[in-house]
């Protein structure tokens, strides 16, 4: 420290304004994660300086932070609620010289963290995920498993679900090289209607030790990430995951509900189970939705299908119907789409804004796409603000579910294709291509290409250009900007990670 009490770091620190491009959360988890595993200091002001309402740090982002300032022994000030300023400065991680020393930098085996709100689990998780795998084989156990446990919400607008993370996030880890990760929900916490406190468990499997023929030494390495390698591919099949109660909307919205579907056919009714059902078929009878969940499977999945046909066959992989299927639908309209649809989950809730969907979408080339929705995340402020007024109301609840099965589908279908990008597309757009993943799953990896070398290279433009870059996020940008700050000295950052 200087005479002012003021610490003097080593390294000269790194300061990011958190109000740049998204300028929200995502900005400090990834600086912070990055600076406790690089030990380079950082200071970041104006934190989520762009978010409407109260800014600074959320309970989530303490927990991560005072975590990851004790395992790494950094000293951290303005580490409070509500702050607008951090500085967060780390010891330098000692390696081991051999197998038998001690090893620096080590991590406990067995990891609790409690959020005293339904704040998410696993925007925690993902501060603390790359500190987890490098520190992990540093233990004096080589290879072994580390296990966090957060209580949190699990289902919170806004942020990543137990089921987005479990069905595409987790496998898009392991297609890439990560190691595995393994997930388990233990109870539910939701962000929307009653309060509710959650619990997923995470079993990390940390990075391999490898020999460093330079310093013979071992050190853990992340693998090399490229995403722009990789192609899209082909959609092969679509699985939906519903979340809704069993309670009817009411004994008179039902019965409005079920004449109206009625006019479409009124030959009867279906079954509620849609497993294994082809979109491409003619069979648009609804079941008689009664509950809530029915009303929001057979939506779902009418919705799906209709929006479907509308894409380009070539997004699709070319199929033959098996024999049980095309025997229940023999006949199909010329140019559907013949992908396989299926309820993948319908789990039972027990409130009427419980209510969760997601779409997801297997590739050709092994990646999962995704795109969820939580009734009550409507950024809509006017329209929420209005079904607010009638919070009461049957037919308000009614309206607020199809919006919402609207706003999946809708973001699902335009993940598959984005017609307005592909109109606007120029020869040099035409020769790159989408990312291999949704939007959601692209700035996850971010950090991880980074830390795998295939980003932030000076003078060099490996990667670019392959991947259509129009397509990333506002989050995407984020994360790969401080990406680039935080590994703008990737010889000396290289240096200090391994």
């Amino acid at each position: 420290m200087d005479e002012s009490g003021a610490i003097k770091p080593r390294v000269q620190a790194i300061h990011l304004d958190g109000r740049t491009l998204e300028g929200g959360g995502q900005l400090v988890r990834i600086a912070i994660a990055l600076s406790a595993l690089i030990a380079r200091p950082v200071i970041i002001d104006h934190i989520r300086g762009n978010r409407p309402g109260k800014q600074g740090l959320k309970g989530s982002h303490l927990a991560a932070i005072t975590y990851l300032a004790r395992v790494s022994g950094s000293t951290v000030l303005g580490a409070e609620l509500g702050s607008t300023s951090l500085s967060f400065y780390p010891q330098k991680v000692q390696m081991p010289r051999n197998q038998d020393s001690e090893r620096g930098g080590a991590i406990e085996s067995n990891i609790n963290i409690a959020l005293r709100t339904a704040g998410s689990v696993f925007l925690v998780f993902q501060a603390l995920y790359p500190y987890m795998l490098h520190a992990g084989a540093l233990s004096s156990v080589p290879e072994r498993q580390i296990t966090l446990s957060i209580v949190g919400g699990t289902n919170v607008s806004f942020s990543p679900s137990y089921d987005y993370v479990a069905q595409v996030l987790v496998p898009n880890f392991a297609r890439v090289g990560l190691p595995h990760l393994y997930l388990q929900l233990i109870t539910r916490g939701w962000g929307t209607g009653p309060f509710s406190l959650g619990k997923v468990t995470l079993t990390v499997d940390p990075l391999t030790l490898r020999e460093d023929g330079i310093r013979a030494e071992s050190s853990p390495r992340f693998p090399p990430i490229d995403l722009s390698q990789y192609q899209r591919g082909t959609i092969s099949q679509i699985e939906i995951t519903i979340l809704a109660p069993d309670d009817p909307f009411s004994e008179s919205t039902g019965r409005g509900v079920h004449r109206e579907r009625r006019k479409l056919n009124p030959g009867g009714t279906q079954s509620r189970k849609h497993v294994a059902r082809t979109v491409g078929n003619n069979d648009d009878s609804p079941n008689t939705a009664q509950t809530i969940r029915q009303f929001v499977e057979h939506e779902s999945f009418r919705s799906l299908r209709k929006g479907l046909r509308k894409l380009p066959p070539c997004i699709f992989t070319s199929r033959t119907l098996s024999s049980s299927v095309a025997g229940q639908h023999p006949h199909t309209e010329s140019g559907d789409n013949d992908i396989p649809i299926s309820i993948h989950t319908s789990e039972v809730t027990h409130h009427y804004s419980h209510v969760y969907i997601l779409i997801v979408a297997h590739t050709s080339t092994g990646f999962k796409m995704g795109r969820d929705a939580l009734f009550g995340d409507n950024s809509d402020r006017g329209a929420r603000q209005a079904r607010h007024r009638q919070r009461n109301g049957p037919e308000a609840r009614v309206m607020a579910v199809q919006d919402l099965i609207e706003r999946c589908v809708d973001g699902f279908l335009e993940e598959l294709y984005d017609p307005l990008l592909q109109q606007c597309s120029t020869a040099v757009d035409m020769e790159r291509h989408p990312p291999c993943v949704d939007r959601y799953s692209r700035d996850q990896l971010a950090i991880f290409e980074a830390l795998g070398g295939s980003i932030s290279r000076p003078n060099s433009d490996s990667g670019r250009g392959k991947e259509d870059e129009r397509y990333w996020s506002l989050h995407m940008q984020t994360a790969r900007w401080v990406c680039e700050e935080m590994l703008s000295n990737r010889a000396h950052d290289m240096d200090n990670l391994h």
